[in-house]
């Protein structure tokens, strides 16, 4: 029989994380003297193997040890062995007990057999009182050296504070990344620093850009330039931001992302920066977070949001925190911070791994260009350098990493090989294949397998078929693919090229059978996984056990791949969208729509197998896929192409990609833009009813509505002959709403009553309630004895169902609380979750506190009795006016949600503050 399942309520959990506490917490009677033996020795150890730990001064006792057991907690060393650990309050308070550092010397000299690690030197530096200063700590030792301070507070002299351990843990922190990147064996790149040099030193305020492809060492050298000039004991410290672009968290597209990460970094160099710094991170960090009304509401209001908010061919993207007329004043104060703190001298700016700001299109690069020039505008002394793979087309100044001289060459092979390796055979590998970061490893692969006899024939292969930079690369591949000892290995091997991930049963299903290998069965696909797996100079281990290839090698190689034997590359590419195509988990829907973009798939079918969420595994390879694949992957993952690329797409995927880039431009203010965009639309073929209502949009947000309302009606009966009710749909919305707005409410009624029965038949209760909020706003402006029935049929279609669905629509959300909330709380609910709340004006405030006190009253004070945490009794006069006044909005949406929900009889409170919503967004009181 099942045994009964206790039901944990939220008092039984504190009842028994109480009772957890109790049972590591130190006990007023002492221990017994073995017992105590071995706490002192567990309380100098960071953890301890109970096998080999020993009590002080006592022999040892099976029985003190289980005691001790019973009262640390267990943890898991770097290793994954079991170790156990003293917890920290009594950790402390056994330290305390005992007598001082020879007590503690004492006890470490019990267990010389202890586990070591950072943080048990740290632990013995500070009990013997031999730790180095925090400023002589590297990274690993400062982290170690966090962790002790805590555990030794108060009984140790001489402990670092806390807020000495975090600014120095901040100053390595903020440098480690860049030791990594330059390493240990850096040499060369004279001429690649000193214009770095020559940039900072001069008044050009253009950007430098340093480019080239993956591998050349751009981050690197731009690394030694910033170490070369900005640490400590550096003359004339240079400050600076590396602002890594792949660091999650770094939006390109959101300027201010960057900003705030430029302003932590400085802050760290400079302490003096500091109280600006945290004004200034303060302040956009609040009006990032906030939640913009307004806007939300507009973007409601505006025909974009159209009858489907985003097309569903394209993936949403995040709305962006700043608005075009917030960037100008963030631009104008990042710089007055830096012209108030910086006075003297330059100031850098790095943008590493830029490529990622190119791949988001060029209207995100004209945004950050148009920050370029703000900045410099207003701040001379900033210096702005970018590393990217390709120049951008706007105005720079750019100097192209060539391959590695002969220094930097040399320093590169001993990194791969080793500070042994033979000076002449170094030299030698250099003068055969040269200083292309990709051909040095591969040559170093070849030397560490058969020394220089694989490279000999280079240069008389050299000299016979005069072999270019990327044939030398896939020379060189080959003579790494003759070492696998495996013949059947070495002939998947560069076929496996084409495929991003390789899995036994990829091995089996998918490479076999293009490659004339025999894989008859799992054990042999398991073999031959195993035996890839070790070739570590080809693939690395993915997180989930996958191997994928190293991406410098893929990256140059599969091209040549391609040129030699399309025919099996195809083929390769049929049998991985079989394979993947009856797997549903996220991994393997991007790895079959991969293959399919790579076969030139049609859009349709496309559509038909995405998934959300497999744009982000997509995007990383978009730049190996034919140009319409781009253009489908670009739309889909709400970037965009350059024009050059886009004339190569047919006209079907340029629609779809101008819907992204059009949107996108109207987002950053940009119609004009827009409108150039549209004019480069391919000639020959006749514009869908998705394209003119896309220049609908354009030519509404130019002030041209009567245009607008013409291009949105072809739309409309264009979207009707191609059979797409959504389109049709979008467009008569959008006629709609600009006849209103052109003072022609009349037109508009006729046009949303047939976009009623379009949303009926589509299905699609969001659209339904899209649609019946633009009659209800259209008869409350132009004729308010017509709302009620409106409203009537809103609220029925707002029912709980749709409540959770316009969760994922702010906007939307926002619109119908406003509309309905009075009649729908649960609506109101939901906006205080998603949307929040901001100040109140004076009004506002006054209107939901009377509200509050009304609806309070009727419960008998219960409900400011649980905002105050007190017990029975009236609140106090006033009560509701000085807690709406004192709370902060977040604080004041949490406590409302949790009130209307949990007392009844609250729906003049959600009224109040449907009322509030609306008023926010614009539509009035009424």
């Amino acid at each position: 029989m099942r045994r009964h399942r206790e039901h944990l309520t939220a008092d039984a959990v504190e009842a028994r994380l109480a009772r957890l506490a109790d049972s590591t917490a130190p006990s007023d009677a002492p221990p017994d003297p073995a017992e105590a033996a071995y706490q002192q020795a567990a309380a100098v150890l960071a953890c301890f193997d109970p096998a080999t730990l020993r009590p002080v001064g006592r022999p040892p006792d099976d029985a003190a040890l289980q005691s001790l057991l019973a009262v640390c907690e267990p943890v898991f060393g770097p290793d994954g062995v079991q170790e156990w650990r003293l917890p920290e309050r009594r950790r402390r308070a056994v330290l305390a007990a005992m007598s001082g550092p020879d007590a503690y010397r004492e006890a470490l000299r019990a267990n010389p057999d202890r586990p070591q690690g950072p943080v048990q030197q740290a632990l013995t530096r500070y009990l013997t009182g031999t730790a180095p200063l925090t400023t002589d700590q590297p990274l690993d030792e400062l982290l170690a050296t966090a962790r002790v301070a805590d555990w030794l507070d108060g009984l140790v002299p001489g402990l670092p504070t806390s807020t000495e351990i975090a600014e120095h843990l901040e100053h390595r922190q903020l440098f480690e990344p860049l030791r990594r990147l330059v390493g240990t064996h850096f040499d060369g790149r004279a001429d690649v620093l000193a214009d770095l040099a020559d940039h900072v030193a001069s008044t050009d305020p253009r950007p430098l850009l340093l480019w080239g492809p993956g591998g050349i060492g751009k981050s690197t050298v731009l690394a030694r330039f910033i170490l070369g000039n900005a640490q400590d004991g550096t003359p004339a410290r240079l400050p600076f931001a590396f602002v890594d672009l792949d660091r999650p968290g770094m939006l390109p597209q959101e300027p201010l992302t960057l900003l705030l990460d430029a302003v932590r970094q400085l802050r760290i160099q400079h302490p003096g920066l500091r109280p600006l710094a945290d004004f200034f991170t303060r302040k956009w960090m609040g009006r990032a977070s906030a939640p913009d009304l307004a806007a939300i509401g507009a973007a409601h209001s505006d025909s974009t949001a159209g009858a489907r908010g985003t097309p569903d061919h394209i993936t949403a993207s995040a709305r962006l925190l700043t608005g075009p007329a917030d960037r100008e004043e963030l631009y104008r104060e990042f710089a007055r911070l830096l012209r108030l703190t910086l006075p003297e001298g330059p100031v850098l700016l790095a943008i590493d791994t830029f490529e990622t700001a190119q791949y988001q299109g060029p209207e995100v690069l004209a945004e950050l260009w148009r920050m370029f020039d703000r900045l410099a505008e207003a701040d001379p002394a900033l210096r702005v350098v970018l590393s990217g793979r390709a120049p951008t087309g706007f105005p720079a100044r750019e100097r192209r990493v060539p391959d590695f001289d002969r220094e930097a060459a040399r320093a590169y092979l001993h990194s791969l090989l080793g500070p042994d390796a033979d000076p002449d055979g170094v030299d030698g590998v250099i003068a055969l294949v040269g200083g292309n970061p990709l051909s040095l490893r591969l040559a170093a692969d070849l030397m560490r397998a058969d020394g220089l006899a694989d490279l000999a024939g280079i240069g008389e292969e050299r000299t016979r078929a005069r072999i270019t930079g990327d044939q030398l690369q896939g020379y060189l591949y080959r003579r790494v693919l003759d070492h696998i000892e495996d013949p059947d290995v070495c002939r998947l091997a560069r076929p496996a090229l084409v495929l991003r991930r390789l899995t036994p049963g990829v091995l089996r299903h998918v490479l076999a059978g293009p490659s004339g290998v025999p894989v008859p069965d799992d054990l042999r696909a398991e073999e031959l996984f195993d035996l890839f797996a070790r070739e570590v100079a080809l693939l690395g281990r993915a997180a989930d056990g996958a191997l994928e290839h190293r991406a410098d090698v893929r990256r140059q190689l599969l091209p040549l791949l391609r040129a030699d034997a399309p025919d099996q590359v195809a083929e390769i590419h049929q049998a991985a969208v079989l394979h993947y195509a009856h797997r549903t988990d996220l991994t393997s829907r991007a790895e079959e729509l991969y293959h399919r973009l790579s076969l030139g798939g049609p859009a349709a079918e496309l559509d038909r197998r995405w998934q959300p969420g497999v744009e982000a595994l997509l995007v990383p390879s978009i730049d190996e896929l034919p140009p319409a694949a781009q253009a489908y992957l670009a739309s889909r993952s709400g970037r965009t192409l350059y024009s050059a690329t886009l004339r190569e797409v047919p006209a079907e995927e340029w629609e779809r990609h101008a819907e992204v880039q059009v949107a996108r431009l109207l987002e950053l203010d940009d119609p004009e833009g827009a409108a150039e965009v549209l004019a480069e639309h391919p000639e020959g073929s006749e514009p869908g009813g998705r394209l003119l209502l896309l220049e609908a949009r354009v030519r509404a947000a130019q002030g041209l509505l009567g245009r607008a309302r013409t291009l949105a009606r072809r739309g409309r009966h264009r979207a009707a002959e191609q059979g797409d009710p959504a389109a049709q749909l979008e467009a008569a919305f959008a006629e709609a709403r600009w006849a209103a707005e052109d003072g022609s409410p009349d037109d508009a009624g006729p046009i949303l009553a047939e976009a009623v029965l379009l949303a009926e038949d589509l299905d699609d209760r969001l659209t339904e309630i899209r649609v019946e909020l633009a009659r209800w706003e259209l008869a409350r402006a132009y004729g308010p004895g017509g709302t009620e029935a409106v409203a009537r049929r809103l609220a029925r279609l707002v029912d709980g169902r749709a409540v959770e669905l316009l969760s994922q629509d702010p906007k939307l959300l926002l619109a119908a609380t406003g509309a309905v909330g009075a009649a729908r709380p649960e609506l109101v609910r939901q906006s205080l979750r998603v949307i929040g709340l901001r100040r109140f004006t004076a009004d506002q405030q006054a209107a939901l506190a009377r509200a509050l006190r009304e609806w309070d009253g009727a419960l008998g004070g219960a409900a400011a009795r649980r905002v105050a945490g007190t017990g029975a009794g009236p609140p106090a006069e006033g009560f509701w006016e000085t807690w709406l006044g004192a709370t902060p909005p977040a604080e004041t949406a949490t406590v409302l949600t949790a009130l209307t929900e949990a007392l009844p009889g609250a729906d003049g409170v959600a009224g109040a503050l449907a009322a509030v919503y609306r008023e926010w967004t614009g539509r009035g009181t009424g």
